[in-house]
């Protein structure tokens, strides 16, 4: 049996009554203090489901919400470095500066209004999707 302090309790049950809501709207309508509580219940179910240990050789990619914050603080106007520093703040190190700022230089190669920029094989549909979203005359293969 597995004993949990009240707080990963209410993390849990946080996260489970607010999972359809979230997948439907992204992490972004929660406040601050959910965010964190829906991430840590989040992350109680998973290592439950599957175990404590990541499994090998699993590819770890961004998630929606990952993807949505990246794609609407660009098209908020903010820089590369803005970028990162935000997305670091916000979920941690869950993936490298390098990798958060190649998501990034991916959007400009998108951007109409960014035509010198140099184009990256753009493999992140769903990105495109949540750009599109955000501003489908602006962003395009």
């Amino acid at each position: 049996m597995i004993n949990l302090t009240q707080d990963q309790i209410s993390a849990i049950e946080f996260f489970e009554e607010n999972f359809n809501y979230v997948e439907a709207f992204g992490l972004f309508n929660l406040d601050r203090e959910d965010r964190i509580s829906y991430k840590k219940g989040k992350k109680l179910v998973d290592s439950a489901i599957l175990g404590s240990k990541k499994i090998p050789g699993k590819i770890e990619f961004y998630t929606h919400e990952e993807r949505s914050f990246i794609a609407a603080a660009y098209n908020q106007g903010m820089n590369r470095k803005s970028i990162v520093n935000e997305f670091v703040k916000e979920f941690g190190k869950s993936h490298s500066e390098d990798s958060i700022g190649q998501k990034v230089e991916m959007i400009k190669s998108v951007d109409s209004t960014c035509s010198n920029h140099r184009k990256f094989q753009f493999r992140d549909m769903e990105l495109l999707e949540i750009l599109q979203d955000l501003d489908f005359n602006r962003y395009s293969l």
